[in-house]
């Protein structure tokens, strides 16, 4: 299936601002907005939010955007980031190169470079690399289970020619996610505007990701909603990863009243059941914590 890039950004671009109508930024939590972590401008900037009067390190979430591979930004993130860090967490929400001017892997060198940067400047905006924790929805989803999968099976890290900082993650949550990408490369099915069908050999060789999931992949927190247009893929992987034998909690989020619970429905800081979400995913969180 092939569709308009511009138009797609446009229609969602729209729908997020109609979610987000009337929020204001919370006012208990400190902001540092627009720091470079990269070389690729706008599209290498993060921000960094932590409560008030934070005098010492805390739980740090790495958050990840969705949209396709193709739209979205740390902006449309920032009411849903910055409640998590109104919880007691330093969040980092962050843009990263998108397609299809940056095909793959260029998202996910644009991680590993965040990942740098918190290693690199942890002291001074609070970051605890010892309590690491990964999130992202959607694409952003899929994209916190490749990293993931990077930093927790060294033969898959082999397979990139980027250096992975000396870290790991707590836990994970993949939130929507669209998972099991690279089997049709090339493909309307496989987002060929991201995976070219011209990529080479060794890069086909580190999709899917699944194949390289080991039992040492972080605990996992996997979610999707009833109506979620990836619902299916979401429980397929929360079974697998249970089957692996990994510690792995999913859920299926739904409205009482059995109206549409849609694709990252999370993301509405008006909706009752997206805090109970994200709280619930944080609780699973602070078990982690070492």
């Amino acid at each position: 299936m092939k569709f308009d890039i511009e138009k797609m950004r446009i229609e969602m671009r729209k729908n997020d601002a109609k979610r987000d109508a009337g929020l204001v930024g919370s006012t208990t939590i400190e902001k540092f907005r627009d720091i470079s972590y990269g070389p690729h401008g706008i599209d290498n900037t993060l921000d960094v939010y932590y409560p008030k009067e934070t005098d010492h390190k805390l739980p740090t979430l790495i958050h990840i955007h969705g949209g396709g591979f193709f739209y979205g930004d740390k902006e449309l993130y920032r009411f849903y980031t910055m409640f998590l860090a109104t919880q007691g967490f330093t969040v980092i929400n962050f843009n990263y190169r998108l397609a299809p001017d940056h095909a793959y892997p260029a998202p996910l060198e644009d991680i590993n470079q965040v990942l740098q940067w918190a290693t690199e400047n942890h002291k001074d905006y609070f970051i605890d690399l010892d309590n690491l924790f990964l999130v992202g929805d959607s694409a952003g989803g899929q994209l916190t289970q490749q990293y993931a999968t990077i930093v927790s099976n060294p033969d898959y890290q082999k397979l990139f020619d980027f250096k992975v900082p000396d870290i790991d993650f707590k836990a994970v949550g993949l939130n929507c996610g669209v998972y099991y990408i690279g089997n049709n490369i090339g493909t309307a099915d496989d987002f060929p505007y991201y995976l070219d069908s011209k990529m080479a050999k060794a890069t086909k060789a580190q999709l899917p990701v699944e194949q390289y999931m080991t039992t040492n992949f972080p605990p996992a927190y996997v979610m999707t909603a009833s109506h979620d247009i990836l619902k299916e893929t979401g429980q397929q992987l929360g079974q697998d990863l249970i089957a692996l034998g990994n510690e792995t909690y999913f859920k299926i989020y739904a409205n009482a009243d059995g109206s549409e619970l849609n694709h990252v429905f999370h993301i509405d800081q008006k909706s009752a059941i997206a805090k109970e979400c994200n709280l619930d995913q944080l609780g699973f969180f602070r078990k982690h914590l070492s």
